[in-house]
This record gives structure tokens, C-alpha cells and sequence, in this order.
């Protein structure tokens, strides 16, 4: 399988399964992807789902030996970015927080894929690259729309037109990752922060989520608006009332 999908303590860990090619994309890769996300959007018992790579890279882009060898690269072009748009899509819309847990080489869709994940844990060997000029391809994964809203236009375009590799501590400085963590520990870093989100306020965290996410195309107004009703939901929930009466009595609260 081009992917493995395991689901434990309400975190389901997707893993890209091709390491014998860095994880590269191919359509497969890319319709399995989306097959799980369909399936994962349904499961109310999954609170966050982690996006990883078996072996010795998280992802690095597209798999350019398929493109090599096809008759028709632009017909299997869109074989791939098609079922791969629709999985981005339904992640960014889906209540469930997406944690990145990326190592080795990002390249490509594999770093506009990270940009895209709610919160991304770095090992501290990653290397980060667009890459997509050098073979004379533009931007997909919707790397040229969280990319420019993270780092501004002028960072955007060098790092997109020259290529310029990032290390993980650079990612960090511009606020491409959340976090930094030894090699050898990002495995367990992972896990560690994955299970403190599962074991979170659920309905609250999604809220958080989708306000964030559509901050950025609203007005104020309209913000405003949608916080209120997303804070009155909240407070009318079991949640809210177990986090009020936890902070009172000094303790941790144990949110349903």
C-alpha cells in the first residue's frame, strides 16, 4: 500500500509508504490519499491526524520517474494533482487538527504539503525545497497559497523562483513550522503532542481551526460574527462546563 493508516487514542497516523522513492507522488499515492480522507472525515472518534513518511524522507514531490517515462505527462499530471487537491481540501476543511510530523527531504508537493498542515513538527535534519522551477513546473499543492500568507510575497517568490533550500531551523525562524525536534526524537515528540491534542476539547479546537483558517479572506465583521456564535456553542456544550468547573478546582479537565 502506498499508504498506511492506523488509528489509536483517537489519533490516526497516515503514512506515505513508497520509501524506495522518497515517498515521491504518484496516482495511486495520490487516490489512496484521498480515499482516507473521505474515510477519516466520517469518524468522529478521530480527533487529530498526523501526515508522516516511512523511511528516509517525509515526502519529495512528485514522482518524476512516472513523468519521465509517460507519453502524456499532462495527462498524468492531473491523474495525480486532482485526487490530491480534493484530500488538501477536505484536510483544511475537516474538524480534525492535522499535526506534520516531517523529516529528510520536503520537496515539492511535500513541502506544500506541510505548509498546509494545521500545525508541522520539523526534525531537525529536514531540508525544505520548492523545487518546482527547476523542472519547469509551477506551484501546486496549494503551496503558492499558504506560502505567500506565511512568509509575504517578496519570500515567497525567491524561495519559489531560485530554489533555495531551507533548513529546519530557517523554516522555523519564518514560521513555515511550528517546531523543531532532534531526529531521533520526532517520532515520540509526535505522538506525545498528537495525544495532548486528542485528548483536548474537540468541538472547541475544530472552531479554533476554522476561525483561523478563514481569518485571513474575511472581513472583521465577519469574524466577529462567526466568533460569537462559535463561542456560544462552546459555552452550551459539556465541555466548556467540565473546563469551568476544572479550572476552578485546581485540577486538569477530562473533556468527553
Amino acid at each position: 500500500m502506498p499508504i498506511t493508516l492506523t488509528i489509536e487514542y483517537g489519533v490516526a497516523q497516515v503514512e506515505f509508504n513508497r520509501p524506495e522513492a522518497l515517498n515521491a507522488i504518484n496516482v495511486p499515492l495520490a487516490q489512496r490519499l484521498l480515499e482516507i480522507c473521505q474515510q477519516l472525515q466520517a469518524r468522529a472518534d478521530v480527533r487529530v491526524i498526523v501526515l508522516a513518511g516511512a523511511g528516509r524522507a517525509f515526502m519529495a514531490g512528485g514522482d518524476l520517474v512516472a513523468f519521465r517515462d509517460s507519453a502524456q505527462p499532462a495527462a498524468l499530471a492531473a491523474a495525480i494533482i486532482e485526487p490530491l487537491h480534493q484530500a488538501l481540501t477536505l484536510l483544511a476543511q475537516m474538524p480534525q487538527i492535522v499535526l506534520g510530523s516531517v523529516h529528510g527531504a520536503v520537496s515539492g508537493a511535500g513541502m506544500s504539503m506541510a505548509l498546509g498542515c494545521d500545525l508541522t513538527l520539523a526534525a531537525d535534519d529536514t531540508r525544505f525545497c520548492l523545487a518546482y522551477s527547476a523542472i519547469a513546473a509551477s506551484l501546486d499543492g496549494g503551496g503558492s497559497w499558504y506560502l505567500a500568507r506565511q512568509v509575504g510575497l517578496q519570500r515567497a517568490m525567491r524561495l519559489a523562483l531560485l530554489n533555495e533550500p531551507l533548513s529546519a531551523a530557517q523554516a522555523l525562524e519564518l514560521g513555515l513550522v511550528a517546531e523543531v525536534a532532534p531526529a531521533a526524537q520526532l517520532a515520540e515528540r509526535t505522538e506525545q503532542l498528537a495525544r495532548q491534542l486528542a485528548s483536548g476539547p474537540a468541538g472547541a479546537n475544530a472552531a479554533i481551526k476554522r476561525l483561523l483558517r478563514q481569518a485571513g479572506d474575511r472581513s472583521l465583521t465577519e469574524q466577529l460574527d462567526d466568533e460569537q456564535r462559535a463561542f456560544v456553542t462552546c459555552a452550551a456544550s459539556e465541555d466548556f462546563r467540565e473546563g469551568i468547573t476544572a479550572f476552578f478546582a485546581r485540577r486538569k479537565p477530562q473533556f468527553s
